[in-house]
């Protein structure tokens, strides 16, 4: 043991420090297949006959209705067992051939890919089996997802309860799997990839393995932070055996490690592991998990790293690997549609029935989404965002999708701003949780000296480990405010479309002094905080009738400070006077916008790709407003036409010729000043403006 956690040691070091492949070279040859399915398998071994009713030519039936050109499927599902003839695993016990070869046969025989799903993070036999795999927390408990390892046989079991395994090198878990893929990489001659699951359960582990690495590496067991970066790279590490594994016998097939392409603080995404992916894979179920408007920044950020992307949800109304639960046609195509407009290919979750039969109406609905893929699919993936204005990642989520939102409703398409893209914009928005280091800090601040244009909210330009700003904004910090709430005065700026009275915020500012800046707003503070002892009306006190001496924004040459949390208010509580605001910020400032589209409703959406290769520029715009019909859950139901939009474009290039997707008909247009003007031809539900250069 000691051996290889010494081994293990040297290896994230090489990961850590000198990495051994570059993400160009992480990068698949061949463009990823635009119309997916991810097709669920997990069955229990106390449902018989599985897959007894698989019909080859019925299965390659609902792939060709579905027009289905991907499909991943199962060699291995979280109940622990193969689906096919396994010597390392244990095969389901009431499956009597070999599902997973005939699903294989099946998709080559009509040209579809078919990468292979492969259980990690659960896998009930391997947990039963081996409990020393099962992660453990600090006090040496087991960890689990929902999961009540005291309840009675009969009790009711919770939805999506596992027991958590730890796949990190030293362990036999790990080897284990390596065993599993070696096996179907030797058993299969053809495979397209793999697909691996469930690395986002818990930030980390306490095994004997796990636990004796990180006391090897001196990391203190008290600081969690600590841990989980440890477990992070140890999970890295056991991504790139497995990537070279696969490399060995299939050097063209893609993998990808699912969770670790999410945007979040947490050591999984902070210290990289979506860079062991061949591609990017954008896991989500927009009615009722991250909702309609997750996909856009996610996307941005692996489309700017030059990561291939396919963004995922499924024909599920509600959650992954329900049976029986249907999202109605439309929604999947409005979903595959905005797939395609933010450049990512499109795939849809299904769960096939343990009998091995494929649900016709299921395919049936896909097919009728991809229909529309079909005449739009070359016109996205493919494409790199293209904006001049950007958004720094605070990496918290309420701050960063607050901007997200904002941006995506005021139809201003951005980018994923950092260090190496900063000198190609013109505007830069810092949401409100700091993160900045004194080198960042410094960097945009010779960019704003030059020219550049800042929004700032809240602390987004501190220190991360001082209470001061790194960045001139004309004020100082003096503390937090006393008050659970406030109030916002304008003065004689920022006012379209926002009241002249005091306006509440449902969070308090931050208090700061003005040094060199300009106050566009001042603070008015209440009467006291809602307390037991004092109190008045139904909710917050109201306001004093004088301005505090804090302002509540402030211009300082090219930047835009709110002393207000802004873009978390907005998450929070969705009030269109911070969104105007912000909007009339951007405004103030007068970058010269690269897009600018008016008379297009609220709940439009709007992104512009590059696609180099083929000389040309898609807007594309997207209408359908997700309705909440119930608690927690969206649905997509009404088509409108959208008529009236009115297009800004303003480019470098000479623009050749426009016309508009899927029509192919030429829009007209005409120049003025440089700028491009047109109007969008009446659409539904989606359109797109194809600019040639």
């Amino acid at each position: 043991m000691k051996k290889s956690i010494n081994q293990l040691l040297l290896y994230l070091l090489l990961i850590n420090f000198s990495y051994t492949f570059s993400q160009s070279q992480l990068s698949i040859e061949e463009p990823l297949s635009t119309r997916q399915v991810h097709l669920d398998f997990h069955t229990s071994e106390y449902i018989p006959e599985i897959g007894a009713k698989f019909d080859k030519k019925q299965f390659q039936e609902a792939l060709k209705v579905g027009k289905v050109n991907h499909i991943n499927i199962f060699s291995k599902g979280h109940h622990g067992y193969s689906y096919y003839p396994t010597k390392v695993g244990t095969s389901h016990p009431e499956l009597k051939f070999d599902l997973l070869g005939s699903q294989l046969e099946a998709c080559k025989e009509i040209g579809v890919k078919c990468p292979l799903y492969f259980a990690v993070g659960w896998s009930v036999l391997d947990a039963e089996q081996n409990p020393d795999w099962v992660m453990k927390d600090i006090d040496g408990s087991m960890l689990t997802a929902n999961l009540d390892v005291n309840a009675k046989p009969d009790e009711i079991r919770p939805n999506y309860s596992w027991k958590c395994l730890d796949p990190t090198p030293g362990g036999g878990y790990h080897e284990f799997i390596l065993k599993n893929v070696k096996e179907i990489c030797e058993r299969y001659e053809d495979l397209d990839g793999f697909w691996f699951d469930i690395y986002h359960i818990k930030p980390f582990s306490l095994t004997t393995y796990s636990k004796e690495r990180m006391m090897s590496e001196g990391v203190d067991l008290n600081d969690k932070k600590a841990m989980e970066k440890s477990f992070a790279l140890a999970l890295k590490a056991h991504m790139k055996d497995l990537r070279d594994l696969v490399a060995k016998y299939h050097p063209k097939a893609t993998v990808f490690f699912n969770s670790a392409t999410h945007i979040a603080n947490k050591s999984i995404f902070k210290e990289a592991l979506y860079e062991m992916n061949t591609h990017a894979e954008l896991e989500d179920l927009p009615t009722t998990w991250g909702g309609y408007d997750k996909l856009p920044l996610e996307a941005k950020f692996h489309l700017g790293k030059g990561t291939p992307i396919v963004a995922m949800s499924g024909k599920f109304h509600k959650a992954w690997g329900e049976f029986g639960g249907f999202k109605h046609p439309d929604a999947i195509k409005y979903e595959a549609a905005a797939m395609i407009s933010f450049g990512a290919s499109c795939n849809f979750g299904d769960q096939l029935h343990p009998s091995g039969m494929m649900d016709m109406e299921t395919y049936k609905n896909i097919g009728k989404a991809y229909d529309y893929v079909e005449k739009i699919e070359d016109y996205g993936p493919g494409g790199t965002p293209v904006s001049n204005l950007g958004v720094w990642l605070s990496l918290k989520h309420e701050a960063d999708q607050g901007v997200v939102n904002m941006l995506l409703q005021l139809h201003q398409d951005f980018v994923v701003a950092d260090l190496d893209n900063l000198n190609n914009l013109e505007m830069l928005i810092l949401p409100s949780h700091r993160n900045l280091s004194t080198n960042e800090s410094e960097t945009i601040q010779k960019w704003v000296n030059n020219g550049g244009k800042l929004i700032v909210f809240g602390k987004g330009a501190m220190l991360t480990n001082k209470d001061i700003f790194g960045i001139d904004l004309g004020v100082n910090y003096e503390s937090e405010s006393p008050f659970d709430f406030d109030f916002t005065v304008l003065k004689n700026a920022l006012e379209e479309d926002v009241v002249k009275t005091p306006f509440v915020n449902y969070d308090a500012a931050i208090r700061v002094n003005l040094s060199s800046g300009i106050p566009l707003a001042m603070i008015r503070e209440p009467y006291f905080n809602r307390t037991y002892e004092k109190y008045s009306s139904h909710r917050e006190t109201p306001y004093l009738l004088e301005d505090s001496k804090y302002p509540a924004i402030v211009q300082n040459g090219n930047t835009i400070f709110f002393s207000h949390s802004i873009d978390q208010l907005y998450f929070n509580h969705g009030m269109r006077i911070h969104r105007q605001l912000f909007g009339n910020a951007i405004n103030r400032l007068n970058p010269k916008h690269m897009i600018k589209v008016d008379n297009l409703p609220s709940s439009g959406r709007i992104s512009f790709l590059d696609q180099k290769n083929e000389d040309r520029y898609v807007l594309h715009l997207l209408y359908s407003s997700p309705i909440l019909r119930a608690d927690k859950v969206q649905v997509i139901e009404d088509f409108i036409p959208i008529s009236g939009a009115e297009v800004e474009i303003n480019l470098d290039k000479k623009i050749k010729k426009i016309y508009q997707i899927p029509s192919m008909n030429p829009v007209d247009f005409k120049v003025l000043n440089g700028i491009i003007k047109l109007e969008v031809p009446e659409f539904l539900m989606h359109t797109g403006i194809v600019l040639e250069y």
